[in-house]
């Protein structure tokens, strides 16, 4: 009798955090995106373009993988109905919190703050217990944090209020996405099944999905002025910070414990730090500082996680 498939492919520790560094350095590039159409477009229509390029490189990827079939799809929205819903109903604010604050703050505190979405989720597997959390994870959760409170120099008392409102937001709700991506991957893991199709990539097309749905709607008349080049840098837009990354990404949440690997993700604010120095020519000490701390965290955790 042939042995049965399980439904969780358990890359190596390696392949792992390289898909998660990987994924990270492509979204840190959304600011620089945003950037160009930003004068042209409302929040609304620029994250309505991410939804429809980035579903359409999903999708072809999803068929390419044979996992658009009925019987796959069926399986896993018998087994995870909920946590779809709340995974489609919070990946599109995540995006809308977020590019909200990359007009209101820039590239790289926008992308800082969204990456408390790691602070929120490992606090959701604590007091959820969905898995343990060591020490050495929490630390470096701890250390990335203050990184985000000197890059903010929240001590002076003058943030930006709203930016830093909808940066929060955007990590919270980032948060709710990891921790349920990670609810799913925890439960097929425990079951097991047949392998019938690609959840990876399953669980990157259905958020992205739902973006189209909700913001068709408030976006869509302004594609009245959509040129060429305009579609060149949306292609762009959908295929590497948002198809290819979000793939990315969940390899490395599906093989993640503790969050010893979504903290690599924080390589993405450190590339949109490296954009906002280029092209707005603006560095500040605390920025440096900040963004060393959240280096330093990523490196306990690979230290940590090598020595086990």
């Amino acid at each position: 009798m042939e042995p049965q498939k399980r439904d969780i492919s358990q890359v190596g520790p390696k392949i792992s955090k390289i898909s998660m560094l990987v994924s990270g350095i492509c979204m840190g590039h959304v600011g620089l995106l945003v950037s160009y159409f930003e004068p042209k477009f409302s929040v609304f229509t620029i994250v309505l373009l991410r939804g429809i390029f980035g579903t359409i490189f999903l999708t072809l990827f999803l068929i390419k993988a044979r996992s658009m079939n009925l019987r796959f799809l069926k399986e896993i929205f018998k087994r995870h109905w909920l946590a779809l819903i709340i995974m489609g109903i919070v990946n599109p604010l995540v995006i809308y919190f977020y590019f909200i604050n990359i007009t209101l703050s820039g590239y790289s505190i926008a992308a800082f703050l969204l990456y408390t979405g790691g602070i929120f989720f490992v606090f959701f597997l604590i007091i959820t217990k969905e898995e343990t959390v060591s020490k050495v994870n929490l630390l470096s959760f701890i250390i990335a944090i203050i990184g985000v409170a000197f890059i903010m120099e929240l001590w002076k008392g003058n943030a930006n209020f709203l930016g830093t409102s909808y940066g929060i937001l955007s990590g919270l709700t980032l948060g709710i996405l990891i921790f349920y991506k990670k609810k799913v991957y925890n439960k097929r893991n425990r079951e097991g099944s047949k392998k019938i199709g690609d959840v990876d990539l399953f669980l990157a097309w259905w958020p992205t999905l739902f973006i189209i749905l909700l913001f068709l709607p408030l976006g869509v008349s302004e594609l009245e002025t959509f040129n060429f080049l305009d579609l060149i840098f949306a292609l762009i837009l959908g295929l590497f910070p948002t198809a290819l990354a979000f793939f990315l990404y969940n390899v490395g949440t599906k093989n993640d414990k503790g969050g010893d690997i979504i903290i690599l993700s924080y390589i993405e604010p450190v590339v949109a730090t490296i954009w906002s120095i280029l092209l707005q020519q603006s560095l500040s000490i605390f920025t440096i500082i900040g963004g060393s701390l959240i280096l330093v965290a990523n490196i306990i955790v690979l230290q940590f996680s090598k020595n086990q």
